[in-house]
């Protein structure tokens, strides 16, 4: 290669490297067997490791989930490209930064495809606005001392059903709570994974010393559990939610007088 070719390879070369670096999102290019083969800037920050120490290491070593990780890069060899695939990135100081990857194959100069070119983008802002959408149709309400109600409305699908936990385990905490109820009324449907959260819920809430009631259950969501032949164990069930109050009030040995 003669000097000007050589000054034009590397007047190339940089520019693509600033653009490369230019970009606020963490890029990487990956090779067939899901090695790491070049990052830009972003990646490091986010990852908190070196480029020379990325270069070469598995892909899938830097998410909280590493198997999706390979699924997802396995899957753009297979389509040619994914779109807002969601994965947890994993900075070596334990933050972790929910990002939403695009990615396609690209190719060498005989057509071949020589990797994957994926671009992350940052989905913190909208996790949290998520969050708080779903925080705001899960109340959790003490409606007696000692006594909390949890009524779920609408669907719930895994992403909820995990907020219910964390807002469950943490009301009955703060607040000392003896019994929990969790309301399933207005819940159309339920599936597998669902139903083996909320049952999670359950078991959860004993293990803090905490009665826990289920309300509500409709035969629809009651043929659900059995047919996946969930193990319930010793969790306590009824059809309404007054029952389950009526329940709440013998556990702490209250008794309700009419006037």
């Amino acid at each position: 290669m003669d000097t000007k070719k050589q000054k034009d390879f590397q007047k190339s070369s940089n520019y693509a490297r600033s653009l490369i670096e230019a970009s606020l999102d963490p890029l990487v290019t990956i090779s067939a067997d899901g090695k790491i083969m070049d990052v830009n800037e972003a990646t490091v920050r986010v990852t908190g490791v070196p480029r020379e120490k990325l270069i070469g290491t598995d892909f899938s070593n830097y998410f909280t989930d590493p198997e999706k990780a390979k699924d997802g890069y396995r899957q753009v060899f297979k389509d040619g490209k994914v779109q807002d695939y969601e994965l947890e990135i994993q900075n070596v100081n334990g933050d972790l930064t929910p990002v939403s990857y695009n990615a396609s194959v690209y190719y060498d100069e005989n057509g071949e495809v020589a990797g994957i070119f994926a671009a992350a983008r940052d989905i913190s802002d909208l996790k949290q606005v998520e969050r708080a959408l779903s925080e705001a149709i899960t109340p959790a309400m003490k409606v007696w001392d000692g006594i909390l109600m949890l009524p779920l409305v609408g669907n719930v699908d895994s992403k909820r059903a995990q907020i219910v936990m964390e807002t469950m385990l943490t009301s009955v905490k703060e607040n000392q709570i003896k019994v929990a109820i969790l309301d399933v009324m207005g819940v159309p449907i339920i599936d597998s994974a669902v139903a083996g959260y909320l049952v999670k819920v359950i078991k959860a809430t004993k293990l803090m010393g905490c009665e826990s009631i289920i309300s509500g259950i409709s035969p629809a969501v009651a043929q659900t559990m059995v047919n996946l032949g969930l193990d319930i164990g010793d969790v306590t069930s009824t059809s309404s939610m007054e029952n389950a109050l009526q329940m709440a009030f013998s556990f702490l040995e209250l008794e309700v007088i009419h006037k």
